[in-house]
């Protein structure tokens, strides 16, 4: 039978029972565990964890570990992309009010989540088992049941106010909208809206038409909300 210990710092604390924060845990073990096999006994998802950088490598016997949370920086491109998974479809419009890259089907199965995962696309979800499929890269537990909570605490972990760009997705389908000429959508303005507003936009994907009107000023005030809170 091997032993070896594991303290957990910063965010991964969120995984363990109080009493189990910030101080050594044992872990007996027989054969050979990867580091991801053990530090995931915990309850710790992988894709959280930033260091040790390489799980692959066997634990050995009297080895002390020192577990820390992933440093997220924005990618290379400046492009966030996202995918949520059902339990999630509030936060979902939220990110795509925000300008961000979301893929959100409620139907989609646990394998076709880690599949997206597996392709590069940040896991957002609140499924801890879901997240510790071997095949997800990249991944965050989300915190707290509230939306807006949900969104606030994701934007100061990742840093997303400086990547937003507000009112560019479409909120039903995620494809970028583009600038329609209001002669081309006459029949679809109402009536009322074609007296004041000459700026449409459409989404290529699937069709829906937006102008800046009542709802647009609301989206506006909602974001300076959120962003303050």
């Amino acid at each position: 039978m091997g032993r070896a210990r594991f303290r957990f710092h910063g965010d991964l604390n969120d995984f363990l029972p109080r009493a189990r924060r910030g101080v050594w845990l044992e872990y007996e073990f027989s054969g050979r565990p990867s580091l991801k096999h053990a530090i995931e006994t915990f309850g710790v998802p992988h894709p959280e964890v930033g260091e040790p950088a390489d799980l692959s490598p066997l634990l050995r016997d009297g080895q002390e570990v020192d577990v820390r949370p992933r440093k997220w920086q924005s990618p290379p491109d400046g492009e966030w992309r996202f995918l949520l998974d059902c339990h999630l479809g509030r936060l979902a419009k939220y990110l795509r009010i925000l300008g961000f890259d979301t893929v959100y089907d409620a139907r989609a199965h646990d394998a076709e989540l880690a599949e997206g995962a597996a392709a590069g696309r940040l896991l957002l979800t609140r499924d801890r088992s879901l997240l510790m499929r071997k095949q997800v890269r990249l991944g965050l537990l989300v915190r707290g049941d509230d939306p807006r909570e949900q969104l606030a605490w994701l934007a100061r972990r990742l840093g997303l106010w400086t990547a937003a760009a507000p009112l560019r997705r479409c909120l039903r389908c995620n494809t970028m909208l583009e600038p329609v000429a209001k002669e081309a959508v006459w029949e679809r303005i109402p009536p009322k809206t074609r007296l004041w507003c000459e700026e449409f936009v459409q989404c290529p994907g699937c069709g829906q038409l937006y102008w800046p009107g009542s709802h647009y000023d609301r989206m506006q005030a909602w974001i300076r909300t959120v962003r303050g809170s």
